[in-house]
């Protein structure tokens, strides 16, 4: 399955927790906030990554329904 990610940066809090989940996914930047790497992803760690993340700032998607996951 191919998953759309959407993260709100504005409500990371730099936990890093999604980057240590799904390193091909995520990282933080210089100021420690999170940033995606890719838009769109067939990793499931993504749904882990989503569900780790505290401050409910990461979104995923099934990119051909466009059906919410996480």
């Amino acid at each position: 399955m191919a998953y759309r990610i959407v993260l709100d940066r504005l409500l990371c809090s730099g936990f890093a927790s999604c980057a240590e989940t799904a390193p091909g996914v995520f990282r933080l930047d210089d100021r420690g906030i999170a940033t995606t790497l890719v838009a769109e992803t067939d990793e499931p760690s993504a749904l882990d990554a989503a569900a780790s993340c505290p401050m409910g700032a990461i979104s995923v998607f099934d990119r051909e329904s466009g059906a919410q996951l996480s």
